[in-house]
């Protein structure tokens, strides 16, 4: 009897937990007479639980060979053109990069800064290859409190032949490098805040 009762609790708990609607009887008292057949005990047979339909519209996704955004091989490092918004920081916003016959370069940078008179303000901008080697910089003589953004360009930035991306950075006079930046591909004419022009 007492195995009967602790069985019927268990399920009780059971069927309460799966959110069943079910109903058990209550547990039987010391003082009742004993079940007159097996049929009237709770069944010990293992409760069913419903899931919820999976919709007919999600799309499966199908395992492949290939993963999902290939990229083509390359011998560079990867990088990471995010730097921190904060005016703070000087942000390069566009660059035109333009070869000349010579196979130098010019860089034409438009750089944003939250410029503060000669005590915080955007003084120099740089272009350096994947691996962190200046290969160009322009140094800003003076604040640019009124015209944001604004663009300088610096010439004659010789670019060796294996090096297909740079990295165009500024800084400013308190919180040096740090801002965004933008990664120029020179095998293209045009990328997300870029332009290269060939002779």
């Amino acid at each position: 009897m007492r195995y009967l009762t602790i069985i019927s609790v268990l399920l009780t708990l059971t069927l309460t937990a799966c959110g069943s609607t079910a109903t058990a009887e209550p547990p039987a008292e010391a003082n009742d007479p004993p079940p007159s057949t097996p049929t009237d005990a709770p069944s010990a047979t293992p409760v069913e639980v419903q899931r919820p339909a999976t919709p007919t519209d999600v799309p499966t996704e199908t395992p492949t060979d290939t993963p999902a955004l290939a990229l083509p091989p390359t011998d560079e490092p990867a990088v990471v053109s995010a730097g921190n918004p904060d005016l703070d920081y000087a942000q390069v916003v566009f660059v035109s990069a333009t070869q000349s016959s010579d196979g130098t370069w010019r860089f034409d940078t438009t750089v944003r800064h939250n410029d503060q008179g000669w005590d915080d303000y955007a003084d120099a901008w740089q272009v350096v290859d994947l691996d962190g080697t200046v290969l160009g910089e322009r140094i800003l003589l003076h604040p640019h409190d009124t015209e944001q953004p604004f663009t300088r360009s610096q010439s004659g930035i010789a670019i060796p032949d294996d090096v297909t991306q740079v990295i165009v950075q500024a800084k400013d006079n308190v919180e040096g490098f740090g801002g965004q930046v933008v990664v120029v591909d020179l095998t293209q004419s045009e990328g997300e805040k870029f332009e290269v022009i060939r002779p």
